[in-house]
């Protein structure tokens, strides 16, 4: 099972199981925490397998908790709603990253964490006061509060380090590099002088579900990027293993590139030496910036990213017309 999300299908076999136990059985508490586990089986890949299937799998498995708890649905379901709230505030910027990016819209997580705590005491004051009713959806809404305040805090070292813009801008040669592939073979920049447009996509590590967003993102509109003579790659701080098994996961035909020491980042300026964020995967020099690269073929930057919205999405009707302009 190798590549495949294990654990995110486990997680939806046990919530799918919870369903006959509350509808069939009538044992709603056993369905309860059949549903619940799965919901904590599958949130192991939280940062692994970022697609429809774990979205799915995590929205069914706490409706179904919720649902469990309130079964026969004698009063107003706010166990429901609670389990609700708390898996857009955990997964909501995943699920809806192509509005968000990284720094958007970050009222969306805390009010959903509000919402959910709130609905969350009053089920139980109200109607509950049962042990189940406190318990189950207890480290949902706490899983949910951590990713809500690592949010908070991933925009302001993001913006602090970026608010100035970065080191590469638009008009200027692109700074050499040679890389080790996923593939084992060395990518330089200078391979593609005189042949093909590059577009760069700097990515902060496997760890990161937003950059596996980006990655799918991109992957979508590969053929239009071919038949406008774009190569994409990608950069990152993880050793070539790493990435082997991330692009086999998420099904790229682009090549990542092992920035191992983000000696390349620090020369495009998109990396923060000092950054601190419970969920990031720990590097000794800090951590790269999401963002991306248009670079023509004569070795100059023609397209940035813009740094006041970090890791948006490239939107190929901005970097198209772009590249119809290059020689």
């Amino acid at each position: 099972m190798k590549g495949k999300p294990v654990y995110t299908i486990s997680g939806l076999v046990l919530a799918v199981a919870s369903v006959p136990f509350v509808f069939f059985l009538h044992l709603p508490l056993a369905g309860a925490i059949l549903a619940a586990l799965g919901y904590f089986v599958a949130m192991k890949e939280f940062s692994k397998f970022t697609g429809p299937l774990q979205f799915f799998t995590q929205l069914f498995a706490g409706l179904m908790t919720g649902t469990a708890l309130e079964y026969p649905f004698h009063v107003f379901p706010f166990l429901l709603l609670t389990m609700f709230f708390a898996t857009l505030s955990t997964f909501g910027r995943i699920m809806f990253f192509r509005f968000f990016a990284y720094t958007g819209k970050t009222w969306f997580e805390p009010l959903m964490l509000f919402l959910a705590i709130g609905c969350h005491v009053a089920g139980n004051m109200s109607a509950h006061s049962d042990w189940a009713g406190w318990l189950l959806p207890g480290p949902a809404i706490i899983f949910a509060g951590i990713i809500t305040w690592g949010i908070i805090k991933d925009k302001r070292q993001l913006l602090a380090k970026t608010m100035k813009g970065y080191k590469i801008a638009i008009g200027s040669p692109a700074p050499p590099f040679s890389l080790e592939a996923n593939d084992g073979t060395t990518v330089s920049l200078s391979d593609f002088y005189g042949d093909r447009n590059l577009l760069l996509i700097f990515v902060r590590g496997d760890w990161c579900p937003g950059c596996h967003m980006m990655l799918r993102t991109y992957q979508k509109n590969s053929e239009q990027f071919r038949q406008k003579n774009i190569f994409v790659l990608s950069i990152g701080p993880d050793p070539v293993g790493v990435n082997k098994e991330m692009v086999e996961r998420l099904g790229l035909d682009f090549k990542v590139l092992a920035d191992e020491g983000q000696k390349v980042a620090m020369k495009y300026g998109v990396q923060l030496q000092e950054y601190d964020n419970a969920f990031a995967e720990k590097y000794d020099e800090g951590i790269p910036l999401p963002a991306s690269f248009l670079v023509d073929k004569t070795g100059i930057v023609r397209y940035v990213s813009r740094p006041d919205k970090v890791g948006e999405f490239l939107n190929p009707s901005l970097i198209f017309p772009i590249v119809e302009k290059l020689a």
